[in-house]
């Protein structure tokens, strides 16, 4: 393996490594810290000595005239492998003297406790905690206080508590509910508390906002009481709803996610950015869920989407990062989001029309807006890979 130069940028190293293997020579460019002026630099490195005379002229055409189109490269390359360890360079000297160095340190580990590792390992707690709630409430309420009552754990942890909920909590306590299967069996005592419940004001999202407003007017509508808990001073709640899922298969498929995309970003980004990044994201996705559809949502999948957008836009600005989400990858999430989009917007008109009131249960406001806030954060510089 054989060094042919550096170059003062990044940017110059990527474009001059891409013109390369699309010229079909295998190489690589790793960076270093120049001793003399202690000045980020970055080196080519070609593999095969077969190569190097190409590569050494490429490179001096390259330093003449960079703004050539044959040097600008639409596509994006997949980054090489490695050097294997113990290979050679060549000085930029007239007689190239063969010298060792130092070989590449490759770090396996069978398993660390990553940001990412920790993410999916806290969401995964969460879910076997709160599962082992709903068991309990099933043993002693029944199988219908399970669809109505919320465990202690989604009580603190979702987006909102609104007060109107105190109407079925009285209901779970007061009324026996282990010999009924569905609301239809239920009591007059109980259906009395679900009707205070269901016209107690709290914010049910801008859907049955705009459905009080329709029926009641808008004096009615605008009176409804917003970020209840969160006034309060619960301000965790603003997040903490991506760390909830509703059953296996959804924490499975976002979970799956999760280790495919957060582990890329981790890779290339301090894990103090990393954190804001997924603050960012999960807060404001969040917000605009509970806006639109109120305060009964979860799951990590506006995070996700989030991520996908910000990978997206790095790869597009500043792709010697090396980010290697696929195209298949971002078209299967657009068409998933789009198609969650279109459903959501059915089941709106539906509503608004009287046709037929029903909830689709999917929380893609915070899709499509986890989406565009990762896009947009993928355009600034403070989340930019992360300097060695």
């Amino acid at each position: 393996m054989r060094l042919i130069g550096s170059f003062d940028t990044e940017k110059e190293a990527y474009s001059f490594y891409s013109f390369l293997l699309k010229e079909g020579i295998q190489n690589i460019y790793e960076s270093f810290t120049e001793e003399k002026t202690s000045a980020k630099q970055y080196r080519i490195w070609v593999y095969d000595e077969d190569d190097l005379e190409n590569a050494v002229e490429w490179m001096k055409r390259y330093r003449e005239n960079p703004a050539d189109p044959k040097f600008q490269s639409g596509d994006i390359p997949m980054a090489t492998t490695p050097p294997s360890p113990g290979y050679t360079e060549i000085s930029e000297s007239e007689d190239l003297k063969w010298q060792s160095v130092p070989p590449v340190r490759v770090k396996t580990r069978r398993f660390s406790l990553t940001l990412t590792n920790f993410i999916i390992v806290l969401c995964g707690f969460l879910f076997l905690w709160n599962d082992f709630q709903e068991a309990q409430i099933l043993k002693e309420k029944g199988e219908l206080a399970v669809q109505i009552a919320m465990t202690p754990l989604q009580q603190d942890l979702l987006f909102d508590y609104p007060s109107s909920y105190h109407y079925v909590e009285q209901m779970i306590d007061n009324v026996p509910l282990s010999s009924y299967k569905e609301f239809k069996e239920l009591p007059p005592d109980a259906m009395a508390y679900l009707k205070k419940a269901d016209e107690a004001p709290s914010w049910k999202g801008i859907y049955e906002f705009f459905v009080t407003a329709k029926n009641k007017g808008w004096n009615a509508a605008a009176s409804v009481p917003m970020f209840e808990k969160i006034s309060q001073g619960q301000v965790w709640r603003l997040f903490t709803p991506c760390l909830m899922h509703r059953d296996f298969l959804h924490i499975l498929f976002n979970m799956v996610w999760v280790w495919l995309l957060a582990k890329q970003v981790e890779e290339r980004m301090r894990k103090f950015k990393m954190c804001l990044l997924i603050l960012i994201i999960g807060v404001i996705s969040n917000v605009a869920q509970y806006l639109v559809s109120g305060p009964y949502f979860l799951g990590f999948s506006g995070v996700i989407v989030g991520l996908a957008g910000f990978i997206w836009v790095r790869q597009k600005r500043a792709p010697w990062e090396g980010y290697p989400l696929q195209r298949g990858t971002a078209l299967f999430l657009l068409f998933f989001v789009i198609a969650m989009f279109v459903i959501e917007i059915l089941t709106f008109s539906l509503q608004m029309f009287s046709v037929i009131q029903l909830s689709p249960n999917i929380a893609n406001t915070a899709h499509v807006i986890g989406g565009l806030v990762g896009m947009l954060l993928g355009r600034f510089s403070f989340f930019s890979r992360r300097v060695s």
